[in-house]
């Protein structure tokens, strides 16, 4: 089941999420929560680290799993996914990097699945609440178009165009690694809840196609639907080819 909350901008629906992730740590302090790289994110952490010190919330029990990872990119890379969830989740949290977990494979991995994590999330108790951000082209995760809704974690091959729109945080889109391990779309309806953040209208066709079509593996956001709790997250331009009244969901 879907739910769709349409905010003004970035920072209304970024706030409402930072509340929710404090709210559940709160009532769970040893939550399992699965943590998105990207911009997108960005500011709901910030606001979650400002929570956690203003109640001087306990964090010390709780775990987190990263959605993906790079292939053959040195972790201490500014833009190793290994570096980017330590600057925005484990240091303004104030985690023990043991409670942190970011995806791996082999520097000479192929296509194919990664199961040990997986296995990880099973033994950690599952995910209780998954965060996710949404590419242009409706990737989750790196789970780019045409991956199997069953999927696993898995190494996958990136899309020229999500090389393309990853670039900016590289020199050159030549520097952006073609293989990348990820959460399989499989692992992330196992999630207990699932929120997707979509900002701005570059996003507004990927909105438009996870919502208002049905479920089809050519548009992995649309695998959304088959989740039993997820909820959208967009501000108006996002949500601006979505109309409300017609979505195919619930």
């Amino acid at each position: 089941m879907v739910k769709v909350k349409i905010l003004p901008d970035k920072e209304h629906a970024s706030e409402e999420v930072a509340q929710m992730m404090h709210d559940l740590i709160v009532e769970k302090p040893n939550a399992v929560i699965g943590v998105a790289t990207g911009s997108t994110p960005e500011l709901a952490y910030d606001l979650l680290a400002e929570k956690i010190k203003e109640h001087n919330t306990d964090v010390s029990q709780l775990q987190f799993f990263a959605l993906d990872e790079y292939i053959a990119l040195p972790w201490d890379h500014p833009e190793s996914y290994h570096a980017v969830i330590n600057r925005t989740v484990t240091v303004p949290l104030g985690v023990d990097p043991s409670q942190v977990h970011v995806p791996e494979a082999p520097d000479d991995a192929t296509e194919g699945p990664i199961r040990y994590y997986d296995e990880q999330i099973e033994a950690a108790g599952g995910i209780d609440l998954q965060l996710l951000g949404i590419g242009r082209n409706g990737h989750i995760g790196f789970n780019e178009p045409g991956t199997p809704f069953e999927s696993p974690t898995h190494v996958g091959r990136l899309t020229e165009m999500t090389r393309q729109d990853n670039s900016r945080f590289f020199d050159s889109v030549e520097e952006v690694p073609p293989l990348a391990v990820t959460q399989g779309i499989g692992t992330i309806l196992k999630s207990r809840k699932a929120i997707l953040m979509a900002f701005g209208e570059a996003k507004a066709d990927a909105i438009r196609d996870s919502l208002a079509e049905p479920p089809a593996e050519q548009r992995p956001g649309s695998g959304l639907q088959l989740h039993s709790d997820c909820v959208f997250y967009l501000d108006e331009a996002a949500a601006a080819k979505v109309d409300c009244e017609e979505l195919k969901v619930d």
